[in-house]
């Protein structure tokens, strides 16, 4: 049975810059990957966590997926999650991004319908982590990964997508905070610091 829609959670990243675990900071009363997780309880019927740790999820029936092809960038993660989708559409979005909104991604999800993926793109740049994909993209995903060709932007370059547009992300925020993510303790105290 096919499910209507899917949130796909990218956690598995080296977290470099952060010097620890992004997904098990501590945000929100519980840690990122929770919090992304909370925001997508109400519009997705199915969630996975790509992650290639173990996790311990305290939310019921999340699917935990590790890589199939590693070292392969948000790339590799992305086909990890639509490999065990059961959605035609599927929102995926990276654990340090805290300010997921529930209304935003069902917005998305309603605009998907005859589109490869909905992706926002602001000040020239897109945003893949933050975007709707539709299973359909994993065989060229595939592809890709077999022949080395790790780049999100490659993948777009062959995609009938939907672009959405500050404008309109402004209407669920005007800052566009929902694009932002967490990459070094020094943006945590930013983010902090900005929402005291």
């Amino acid at each position: 049975m096919m499910l209507e829609r899917t949130g796909i959670v990218l956690a598995g990243g080296l977290s470099t810059r952060m010097g620890r675990d992004k997904a098990s900071l501590p945000w929100g009363g519980v840690d990122l990957l929770h919090n992304v997780l909370r925001s997508l309880v109400p519009v997705c019927g199915q969630l996975i966590v790509v992650s290639n740790v173990e996790r311990a999820i305290n939310i019921p029936d999340v699917i935990v997926v590790r890589d199939k092809y590693c070292g392969c960038g948000p790339l590799g993660g992305i086909h990890a999650g639509l490999s065990v989708s059961m959605s035609t559409y599927n929102f995926v979005v990276a654990c340090d991004m805290p300010f997921v909104q529930s209304s935003l991604v069902d917005y998305m999800f309603r605009l998907a319908e005859g589109y490869d993926a909905v992706v926002p793109f602001v000040d020239g740049h897109y945003h893949p982590l933050h975007a709707i994909y539709s299973r359909q993209c994993l065989a060229l995903i595939e592809i890709m990964l077999k022949d080395g060709r790790y780049r999100v932007a490659e993948l777009f370059e062959e995609l009938n997508m939907l672009l959405v547009k500050k404008g309109d992300l402004k209407e669920f925020d005007r800052d566009c905070s929902m694009l932002c993510n967490l990459n070094s303790p020094a943006d945590v105290e930013k983010v902090l610091k900005n929402n005291e």
